[in-house]
């Protein structure tokens, strides 16, 4: 099941929703209309306007939008940045807790890094000192008799017009990427506030060695948020935001030894080279596959006539399994065979390809180049390697 889609390009970068994405924008929209709070001078949240739940609704729903938008901003700040000292990103995807640009490879300066992280919390902070200058010159919202600096507000109590339905909106956008911006510089990955700690600690460290110190400093910080979570009063979403980030930090340091141990490593040091790779020509039946599956014990194999042809296809045992047993001396590899190939250039980086794979869910990808195979490469191909490395450091 694809958890992601693509709704567009921004800067030629794909932008991707999750579905997490679209849960919590729901969620927000709802939360919007039917919750107003005052924090500060600020007012938020569309209840407090006199005027029907639906409209609160259409107000709220504009709202939303327009502050994921800022959400966007944050990852296009990012990734302008990173485009600017040479590092492709390869698409955006907005989750549940914000947005993720995948990039081809971490950027091993310190000060690019830190140039690139510093942008989205910057931005964020920007727009939202921005929204709140705008509030305050054409407003702000006027609520007689409220005076304290956090107060949940009576639903209908305030006149409903254009301009008031406005300076809630600056009010959500003003308010959310303030808190956004402070929030993803605390000093834990998966925030930006991680990779900034990890970039000061790189001028003097080893890279690898400073994304572990910056994880330990963010899990550490994780297992202190998490305790004041569950202490009474418990507090759930903080207990969330723990997990989150502690889990997070931990899946930034094992892709960053990923990408350390794979540096260096061309998809042509590591895959399964013609003319050791063992194909399927088309016509085979399914029968005939499965006996080279038991031989070979590989999962999955290209499809294409002989050694020198273009590649037609590949076939998988998760194919295989979609044909009944009683069919599969009629059935022939071509009916059921993937024709929609993954595949890789030889030349580059093995921890591309790693993320490719990770990403697509697959277990292989077909090195090709000029429309002929050049070999294969499995995720176990690059752990044994990355295994071998390890023992032998020296060696490559």
């Amino acid at each position: 099941m694809k958890w992601s889609v693509q709704i567009g390009r921004i800067l030629g970068i794909p932008i991707k929703l999750h579905i997490t994405f679209l849960i919590i924008l729901l969620l927000f929209i709802y939360y919007f209309a039917a919750i107003s709070f005052k924090v500060g001078g600020l007012v938020l949240g569309f209840n407090v306007l006199d005027t029907s739940f639906d409209l609160k609704l259409l107000y709220s729903t504009i709202a939303s939008i327009l502050f994921f938008s800022t959400i966007l901003l944050h990852e296009l700040s990012h990734s302008y940045i990173a485009r600017s000292n040479g590092i492709n990103i390869q698409s955006i995807t907005l989750y549940v807790f914000g947005g993720v640009a995948q990039m081809e490879e971490i950027p091993r300066d310190p000060k690019i890094e830190l140039k690139m992280t510093a942008a989205g919390p910057g931005i964020s902070l920007f727009i939202g000192i921005v929204a709140y200058m705008l509030y305050d010159f054409l407003g702000p919202v006027h609520l007689e008799g409220v005076d304290l600096y956090f107060v949940e507000l009576s639903p209908n109590i305030i006149q409903m017009n254009p301009l008031n339905a406005l300076l809630i909106t600056l009010a959500i956008i003003s308010f959310y990427n303030i808190f956004l911006g402070i929030f993803n510089l605390l000093p834990a990955f998966p925030m930006d506030g991680g990779r900034i700690l990890r970039a000061f600690l790189a001028m003097w460290l080893p890279y690898l060695e400073a994304t572990r110190t910056a994880v330990a400093i963010g899990k550490t910080f994780a297992l202190l948020m998490g305790l004041i979570g569950i202490l009474p009063p418990v507090n759930p979403f903080l207990v969330l935001i723990a997990f989150f980030v502690y889990y997070g930090a931990q899946g930034e340091e094992r892709e960053t030894y990923f990408a350390v141990s794979l540096e260096g490593i061309k998809v042509s040091d590591v895959m399964t080279p013609v003319p050791n790779l063992v194909y399927i020509p088309p016509d085979w039946t399914i029968s005939q596959l499965v006996e080279v599956m038991f031989r070979f014990k590989h999962m999955g194999y290209p499809v294409q006539e002989d050694l020198s042809g273009p590649p037609l296809g590949i076939i998988t045992f998760h194919d295989v399994q979609k044909v009944i047993e009683e069919l599969h001396d009629t059935v022939r590899v071509k009916e059921v065979m993937s024709k929609d190939i993954i595949s890789v250039e030889p030349g580059i980086n093995a921890y591309h390809a790693l993320q490719i794979i990770a990403r697509n869910q697959i277990g292989r990808l077909l090195v090709i180049q000029d429309n002929k195979i050049k070999g294969i490469i499995t995720m176990k191909d690059i752990m044994r390697k990355m295994e071998f490395m390890n023992m032998y450091p020296n060696s490559q």
